[in-house]
């Protein structure tokens, strides 16, 4: 847990993480010490088709998780949601495979979040995407889609193309942990409420008070005519939206603390990424402009 400088609190957690219950390396009591260890304070094992309830381990709350999947050809759409935090299993069978709106509705039908899980990976369409209804966002980062083992593990395209199409999906980070060779304990939200329980963090994921990120901390804060960002110490601070080009989209430097967006006039949404000295990057997720 961290506590900023307003006296409230925030929790660091991982949405997304594979052990032997399917095709991940490590044991699920491996898997909850490694992120422990990290001073993770939840995490959602996410086994394919492989349902976890929700448990209270010690030094680590376990929120319920399970990743579905359906589709083959990207050209149809191959789509991967992690189902989070549900109060019971999902009615959902791996044969036949479900449509995707149906894997969503499920996952809602039981009180949880359905998450699009690596977009990019997965070669997902914005076409494909605004078709479906439900969603609680989408991961803008998903540490495993990076090198060594592949090299799509970004997503913010994706987020911005839908985002110009008036369909905003908060943003999520996770290391979909599999190989645990690097990706592990890498990429994560940080989720602010008053305690580390299933129901005050859905509550605040619900309510959008959370951030993505792999170290760098953010804040913002829209007033009428800009967007005011702060942050711990950053080398590059960037605001991405509707508008291609603006002479205020990015600010770089040694020790950047703060930036400033102010609108043109046309930006309908706009997001920000800061990027610290470690090359370690935070995602806000897009925030309309009303």
């Amino acid at each position: 847990m961290f506590i900023d400088a307003n006296g409230q609190k925030w929790f660091k957690g991982n949405l997304h993480a594979h052990t032997t219950n399917s095709d991940g390396r490590r044991a699920p009591e491996d898997v909850i010490k490694l992120y422990a260890d990290a001073d993770y304070d939840f995490l959602a094992l996410t086994d394919h088709w492989r349902y976890q309830g929700m448990a209270q381990k010690e030094h680590m709350l376990l929120l319920s998780g399970c990743e579905y999947d359906t589709g083959s050809d990207p050209r149809d759409g191959i789509i991967h949601i992690v189902g989070i935090g549900m109060a019971r299993q999902p009615e959902l069978t791996a044969v036949p495979r479900p449509a995707a709106q149906a894997m969503i509705d499920a996952i809602n039908g039981c009180g949880g979040l359905a998450i699009l899980a690596h977009p990019a990976w997965s070669l997902n369409m914005p076409e494909h995407i605004r078709m479906l209804r439900g969603l609680a966002g989408t991961e803008i980062y998903n540490s495993v889609s990076d090198l060594p083992h592949s090299a799509r593990p970004y997503s913010g395209l994706v987020v911005d193309q839908l985002a110009c199409q008036d369909y905003l999906l908060p943003c999520f980070a996770a290391d979909d942990s599999h190989f645990y060779d690097g990706e592990e304990t890498k990429s994560y939200i940080m989720v602010r409420c008053e305690s580390c329980t299933p129901a005050a963090l859905m509550a605040a994921i619900r309510r959008g008070d959370f951030y993505a990120t792999q170290g760098p901390q953010i804040r913002l804060e829209m007033k009428e005519d800009r967007l005011e960002v702060t942050c711990t110490p950053a080398e590059h601070i960037v605001f991405f939206s509707n508008v291609v080009y603006s002479n205020h989209c990015s600010s770089s430097g040694h020790g950047l603390t703060a930036a400033v967006y102010p609108f043109s006039g046309p930006e309908r949404f706009i997001r920000v990424e800061v990027t610290d000295s470690q090359d370690r990057t935070a995602w806000s997720s897009p925030v309309r402009r009303s």
